[in-house]
């Protein structure tokens, strides 16, 4: 009986260790796991998906602080502070140890790291960027996008597309028109979720986006001051298209230039022999409200609204009218939000005058009214929250 009992035990021995070293090993991983006390990403008031990677083949990413991959909120993969690690053939691996583990091809991870003084960083592809990094698996490529608040992401595009240098009220303007590009397509109105799985790319297919890196404590106020704020027309979001130039100096100001015969305007008004036309009175929006035309023996106040629009003028922001030879001169505001839009020379051109932000948008943006509509985005007054993404662009070529 005693020799049956060792022989038991023998066997015991030889089968059970191995089991007992593997439970060791998930017990020490698992505890490792354990001292993860963050959730897969930041608390977000509204989020922005940044493809910066898509469909890659490899990339490489690090995490300033111990972090983790994470898979329905949970972490399933532990990352070393400062540690290279390689995304490609749907894992994420280790370089040092060679450990990796395989992304689901089903739903997305995460990859987050919190910093208690820096908030979430993490290193992608030569550049570091705040929030997380969310990973779609299609097998042999992996998709990495940038998982961040809006608020964050203009923190890394103002400085991108304006240089900080510029005045405080054109880095503003810049703010309010980046942020309603980027609203304006974001979820159904990007060209890129449905079939990629997030809103825009960093660079001029949507916006430059370079990470927090470039970010500055002007662009940052510029940002902060105007948190929130959205261009709107006619109730929709007003999307803030921007080019660096637009034509001469003076369409970078928004400003047109109309000559009107003197035959064509004595006719117009009924004012024979016209001397002086002059801009009496403007509207809160700035509009012509009162024109008065002059001649040697008759005056009359014609409204300027009426008048531009007879005389064919985009808008009725009639500045100035001067006689040119047998012409009148008319200085006019542009039409706005065109396909050219934001003159960003021209924002700091008139932010070195003294202009408002609120004024240089106005300038560029004014709706068919000649007014300008700001509204806060529609998720903004609620509290933080995390988001969760709609399962879409996920695990299959489309």
């Amino acid at each position: 009986m005693n020799k049956f009992r060792l022989l038991f035990l023998s066997f015991a021995i030889i089968f059970l260790l191995p089991g007992l070293a593997i439970s060791k090993a998930n017990s020490s991983a698992t505890g490792a796991l354990s001292q993860i006390h963050f959730g897969p990403y930041p608390p977000i008031v509204y989020p922005i998906r940044v493809g910066l990677a898509p469909k890659s083949s490899s990339s490489w990413v690090i995490v300033w602080q111990p972090g983790a991959v994470f898979v329905d909120e949970k972490p399933v993969f532990s990352l070393a502070a400062r540690q290279v690690y390689k995304i490609a053939h749907g894992s994420v691996t280790d370089i040092v140890t060679g450990k990796s583990f395989v992304l689901p091809r089903d739903r997305r991870a995460y990859i987050a790291a919190a910093d208690p003084r820096n908030g979430y960083q993490v290193w992608l592809n030569n550049r570091w960027y705040g929030g997380v990094l969310e990973l779609i698996s299609y097998g042999d490529r992996v998709s990495v996008i940038n998982f961040i608040d809006l608020e964050d992401y203009l923190g890394g595009v103002v400085p991108s597309e304006m240089p900080a240098s510029w005045h405080l009220e054109a880095l503003k303007a810049q703010a309010v028109a980046a942020r309603s590009y980027a609203y304006a397509h974001m979820g159904p109105g990007s060209k890129w979720y449905k079939t990629e799985g997030f809103d825009v790319v960093p660079d001029t297919r949507d916006q430059m986006y370079k990470g927090q890196a470039v970010a500055t404590n002007s662009t940052n106020i510029a940002v902060w001051q105007t948190r929130g704020i959205i261009l709107k027309d006619a109730g929709r979001v007003k999307p803030g298209f921007y080019r660096a130039w637009v034509g001469d100096s003076f369409e970078n100001l928004n400003i047109r230039h109309g000559y009107v015969s003197k035959t064509v305007l004595e006719k117009i008004t009924g004012v024979p022999g016209i001397i002086g036309v002059t801009v009496k009175q403007w509207d809160p929006s700035g509009n012509a409200h009162s024109i008065q035309v002059i001649g040697p023996k008759k005056t009359k106040e014609v409204y300027g609204v009426a008048l531009a629009k007879m005389l064919h003028f985009s808008t009725a922001g009639i500045l100035d009218v001067k006689e040119e030879g047998d012409n009148w001169l008319f200085t006019y505001r542009g039409p706005g939000n065109g396909s050219r839009g934001l003159s960003q020379h021209g924002a700091n051109m008139l932010a070195a005058h003294g202009w408002r932000f609120e004024q240089i948008l106005q300038q560029y943006y004014q709706d068919p009214d000649g007014k300008l509509r700001f509204d806060y985005m529609d998720r903004y007054k609620r509290p933080a929250m995390s988001v969760l993404p709609q399962q879409s662009g996920e695990g299959s070529e489309e």
